[in-house]
């Protein structure tokens, strides 16, 4: 590659970036979408050209969505997004195998993510780990106005789904850490796929392919977790640790229970392979709905424990 198309590829890849954070800010709902596709332009770049440029790229890019959604604009980028792309990219150019880069990736983005709470609650005096429950009342008593003038919920309704917002407000700040681990995990996730796909059709640079996700399996490590977290609300009882012991569990059982769900989906997903219904959009479906319905989601949840300790895919299939 010439010095001038790859300064130009470069450009390219540096002004996408700048575009997909921008339409992702400007763009309502849909934006969202273009969050995920952030960091990959920067992979790219530093998995094609090198790890220097790419590092650059991020900062120039940095300084363009500054001039445009001011310093905090450009903060989150950097942060939440443009540190994950650079880390992915030398973490594709040290190592050959895809689950330890994707792991890795997610403690980078975790600990970028993690960074940029602290910046912005100094510059702005707003705690992101806090709620301010004057606001959100505010809110959701026009929620509640726009329902009971409608007519779509009954009068008899609403109160139950009043306090159920309140109750789901009030643990928001309780699980902020497991929420924002899960957060970091999609952004790695989505980002190296989205980044591989574009190297494939690029061919040059490519990232090595994820185990397919029928076969996915996580440790048994992760089961004494789970004995971790119903245990230490406990182990705190009335003392000055009860609070943060019980957080931490709280937490911590989120998460592997998010992961159990994720391995009983892979089971699903594998079993569905060796049926009638094995084409991938409509076992992707069935297991969409599945996750949606909370009986369902559930026995996913069971199924992932069970086959963490006896492997069912292998058992069902002898």
């Amino acid at each position: 590659m010439t010095r001038t198309k790859a300064l130009v590829e470069s450009s390219l890849l540096v002004a996408l970036a700048v575009v997909l954070f921008m339409a992702s800010n400007t763009i309502p709902i849909v934006g969202i979408a273009f969050t995920f596709l952030c960091p990959a332009p920067l992979v790219v770049l530093g998995l094609r050209h090198s790890m220097k440029r790419a590092a650059l790229g991020s900062i120039v890019a940095t300084l363009i969505i500054s001039i445009f959604l001011g310093v905090v604009g450009g903060m989150f980028f950097l942060f939440g997004f443009a540190i994950l792309g650079v880390g992915l990219g030398a973490l594709g150019r040290r190592r050959d195998n895809a689950v330890e880069i994707v792991l890795y990736g997610i403690l980078v983005s975790l600990a970028s993510k993690l960074l940029l709470m602290v910046i912005v609650s100094r510059l702005t005096g707003v705690n992101p780990f806090s709620l301010e429950t004057g606001e959100f009342e505010a809110v959701l008593d026009k929620v509640m106005s726009i329902y009971s003038k409608t007519g779509l919920i009954p009068n008899e309704s609403l109160e139950p789904m009043r306090q159920q917002f309140e109750a789901t407000f009030r643990i928001i700040p309780q699980v902020f850490p497991a929420l924002l681990s899960i957060a970091a995990a999609i952004d790695c996730l989505s980002s190296y796929i989205v980044s591989r796909l574009i190297l494939v059709r690029l061919g040059r640079g490519v990232l090595p392919p994820l185990p397919p996700f029928g076969e996915w399996r996580f440790p048994r490590n992760i089961f004494w977790a789970l004995l971790a977290s119903a245990l230490l609300p406990f182990l705190g009882g009335a003392g000055p640790w009860a609070s943060t012991l019980s957080r931490v569990g709280i937490n911590l059982r989120l998460l592997v229970s998010l992961l159990f769900m994720i391995q009983g989906m892979s089971v699903a997903w594998a079993l569905l392979g060796r049926t009638r219904v094995s084409g991938k959009a409509t076992r992707g479906l069935i297991i969409f709905v599945a996750v949606l319905v909370p009986i369902l989601s559930y026995l996913l949840i069971i199924v992932g424990l069970v086959d963490i300790w006896w492997d069912l895919r292998t058992r069902l299939w002898r």
